[in-house]
């Protein structure tokens, strides 16, 4: 039972540290990296790319999913907020 509930507490913080680190990475990185004349929408969607190519090889691999799963929601999630500022 013990071994069941420390398994779980470290899912759950591997997908915070994911979560905070994909968001950390698409809102706040791009801002301070220039690549070329891009904006830094488009430097935001690159790095968002990369992280859901990278969570998802953490969740299909079937190591480190909750972190997997955290990188996947959270770059995904403020790629699509980002996206949504330059169109509107």
């Amino acid at each position: 039972m013990m071994r069941f509930f420390v398994t779980q507490l470290e899912n759950l913080l591997l997908l915070a540290i994911g979560f905070a680190l994909g968001w950390y990475l698409v809102t706040a990185l791009p801002r301070q990296i220039t690549v070329g004349s891009f904006p830094n929408w488009l430097v935001a969607v690159a790095l968002a790319t990369v992280l859901l190519a990278i969570g998802g090889r953490f969740v299909f691999d079937g190591t480190f999913q909750g972190l997997g799963i955290g990188l996947m929601l959270s770059s995904s999630g403020a790629a699509t907020l980002l996206i949504y500022e330059v169109i509107r």
